[in-house]
């Protein structure tokens, strides 16, 4: 009894010392895939505090960043991107230290959806990478994203379209969900078969 004391004791002083050892987080990250259609475009991550492009930022801040892949780029022309939720706290959310154009906040969401913040450039400039700041932005309760403007050989006849962080595709079911469903339904079929005969 006192052997198996001991050793409960043991073990939560290791799991106590343990948990001082791993540092505290320093920031809060989400990330998005993007997509057009089914296919993965880009990465989109929000990150609370810390750094951006190499750059330190307010706890208060989100650095935004988006890669594209499969050959696309963000399009810095017209609607680019747009935010919803935590957004805009303890005052006017502004932008700062977009790394390639300029973005600003705009009126008009065009493709990007029905947002709280929508942010537009003007130009025509295409990135494969971009990263900017948004202040008073809170990632905690959760900031949702509009779509992004992008270009690529995935748009189809189309120069550019607007990528999501969910796929656009319909579901699939797979085969052990159909069997069930099959299995529900001649259930069904047995007992309406079963009323109907008495």
């Amino acid at each position: 009894m006192c052997d198996n004391s001991f050793r409960l004791s043991l073990l939560a002083l290791v799991i106590a010392a343990t948990l001082a050892a791993v540092p505290a987080a320093s920031a809060t990250t989400i990330t998005d895939n993007l997509f057009f259609g089914g296919a993965q475009v880009g990465v989109l991550t929000l990150t609370q505090g810390g750094t951006c492009n190499g750059m330190s930022i307010s706890s208060t801040s989100v650095c935004v960043d988006i890669q594209m892949t499969s050959g696309g780029t963000v399009r810095l022309a017209g609607p680019v991107i747009g935010f919803s939720g935590n957004i805009n706290v303890n005052g006017t959310t502004m932008i700062s230290n977009v790394s390639v154009g300029s973005l600003s906040i705009g009126n008009a969401c065009g493709g990007i959806g029905n947002q709280t913040i929508c942010l537009d450039a003007t130009g025509d400039t295409t990135t494969s990478s971009l990263f900017f700041v948004l202040t008073n932005a809170d990632t905690s309760t959760g900031i949702t994203t509009g779509n992004v403007h992008v270009a690529g050989t995935f748009c189809g006849s189309n120069p550019t379209c607007f990528a999501s962080t969910t796929p656009t595709t319909a579901a699939v079911p797979e085969p052990g969900t159909l069997g069930l469903l099959g299995t529900g339904l001649v259930g069904l079929v047995s007992l309406a078969r079963r009323r109907f005969l008495t």
